[in-house]
């Protein structure tokens, strides 16, 4: 007879392409998970799994395991989802991912606060650079920033978040403020890093209103040769780069130079005036906060009382406009 953690393993195996994958998913020892796996297999009379140096990769029999144990799965999620509703007090584990910096910063805040209204309810907070497959490794949605290339989840914006250009007070003293999108080549910027390599095109578009006052309003139509609705590729150049946002920041705090920072990053900054919002006609409209989950045919209470409450908490963030 097969119990749920028997199935969850072979998934796991199946999912990560190797007993070590497996092992770090479901937090034990290799050798526990090898020993297991055989149990199983020898209970079976069948093998599950053709084992090689690099990975470990189903078998036809195998490949069948898997598709009915993800059915009785999500079967017994599904029924345990049904019955936690019944109650009257909202209860059971989330499973949210988020990345690192908003995650640090706004998510966390926002969770501790559901957390106290709704103490029956665990939630597992993870931080990461890269959105994980959210079925896969068993999350109940992720707070992202940018919209994912795949189709396969649903999504939802909570709010809207755009990047824009900041530097500090000394620098625009010694330097100047940029007066249109070509005096930006003249300047020193700060750079992000991604796969290893320095980002140093901004694709910029034209916003409506800047959300701060006019003290930091220097001066922004003096671009007449990117009258355009469609976002602009600038070219822009530094000699810092960092993979970490949060890193740009302070540099810019330094005075290092102009850096492209997502409002909910800088926003304080700008409203205390340690930073100036440069250029702010201008921004990078790629950063809004998405509720990205999996679909299923059940939505739980408790994923349902969590999303709501994301939507109300970030509804008036000082660093966005409204969603409605």
């Amino acid at each position: 007879m097969h119990d749920r953690v028997d199935l969850i393993l072979v998934l796991a195996v199946k999912e990560t392409g190797s007993v070590l994958g497996a092992a770090r998913r479901l937090q034990v020892s290799g050798a526990a998970v090898t020993k297991r796996l055989a149990t199983i297999e020898s209970r079976l009379s069948v093998r599950l799994f053709r084992r090689t140096t690099r990975s470990v990769v189903a078998t036809p029999e195998g490949e069948l395991y898997c598709e009915m144990a993800r059915r009785l799965v999500e079967d017994f999620d599904t029924l345990e989802t049904r019955l936690a509703d019944l109650s009257t007090t909202p209860m059971g584990k989330i499973k949210l991912v988020c990345n690192l910096g908003f995650g640090r910063q706004w998510a966390a805040p926002v969770i501790d606060d559901f957390s106290r209204r709704y103490p029956s309810i665990d939630i597992e907070l993870h931080l990461r650079n890269q959105l994980p497959d959210l079925q896969a490794e068993g999350f109940d949605a992720a707070i992202w920033l940018w919209h994912p290339p795949s189709t396969q989840w649903i999504i939802q914006t909570l709010a809207v978040n755009n990047r824009v250009m900041v530097a500090s007070r000394d620098y625009v003293a010694r330097v100047g403020m940029p007066m249109s999108l070509a005096d930006l080549s003249r300047h020193t910027c700060l750079l992000m890093l991604e796969r290893n390599m320095a980002v140093n095109i901004w694709r910029l578009s034209r916003v409506e209103t800047a959300p701060f006052s006019e003290t930091h309003r220097l001066a922004a139509d003096a671009d007449a040769d990117f009258a355009t609705e469609d976002p602009i590729d600038v070219r822009v150049s530094g000699a810092l780069s960092s993979n970490h946002g949060e890193v740009l920041r302070d540099w810019a705090l330094g005075g290092a130079g102009i850096a492209l920072r997502p409002l909910w990053d800088v926003h304080a900054h700008i409203e205390s005036g340690r930073l100036l919002h440069v250029l702010p006609a201008y921004a990078k409209l790629d950063s809004d906060v998405q509720w990205i989950a999996p679909y299923r045919a059940h939505l739980p209470e408790r994923v349902r009382l969590l999303k709501a409450f994301f939507q109300m908490q970030l509804r008036d963030a000082p660093w966005g406009k409204p969603i409605t």
